[in-house]
């Protein structure tokens, strides 16, 4: 199945959230969207195994309200359920999908329109979808410059390099007044 991750992103901005969904409401619309496809959905227990094994229990709960509301407020429900394959393990999907979105916030997915494309790419990776317009190539390689993970760590790489070179110096000017003193006090 072929998603329109751009369409999806103007549907999505067309209806913008108002208040977020409670969580069970949330979970009940994923659980849906399976059932829609002919899927087994998670079960109760299976939704607790991914809150405890998600990193951040609110986290978690945030990014299942936001899939709830991408799902209910765009065209990327049916498209879900057109790519669903028959033999889909829900609650592996869903673990698989939201460890890949992991470091996103609700706020983040709502306002930032590259965290909302990663999240819906991840999304269509997820369920075995195509983004239109883009060979598989093209779409790894744009989810691969929308990470957010990767982001961050090219940001504390280079802030390492910063503090590495502010800490040089510092040593280097040290170095260099001690040079000094030392020679102020030889020439007198």
């Amino acid at each position: 199945m072929v998603f329109d991750v751009k369409d999806i992103q103007k549907q999505l901005t067309a209806a913008p959230i108002v208040s977020p969904y409670p969580h069970d409401l949330a979970m009940a619309i994923v659980c849906d969207t399976f059932r829609l496809a002919g899927l087994r959905p998670p079960s109760r227990g299976d939704w607790e195994d991914l809150e405890r094994r998600a990193k951040q229990g609110a986290l978690f709960r945030e990014q299942v309200v936001m899939l709830a509301y991408a799902l209910t407020s765009s065209s990327l429900r049916a498209d879900t359920v057109a790519s669903l394959r028959k033999n889909v393990d829900t609650s592996r999907l869903l673990r698989g999908f939201f460890l890949e979105v992991e470091p996103l916030t609700a706020e983040m997915i709502r306002s930032n329109a590259f965290r909302q494309e990663e999240f819906l790419r991840k999304w269509v990776h997820a369920v075995g979808g195509q983004v239109k317009d883009e060979s598989p190539k093209e779409s790894a390689a744009r989810l691969n410059q929308l990470d957010y993970r990767t982001a961050l760590r090219e940001m504390e790489r280079a802030e390492e390099a910063r503090k590495k070179e502010a800490d040089k110096r510092a040593r280097e000017l040290q170095e260099a007044a001690q040079r000094s003193a030392d020679a102020r006090g030889w020439r007198e």
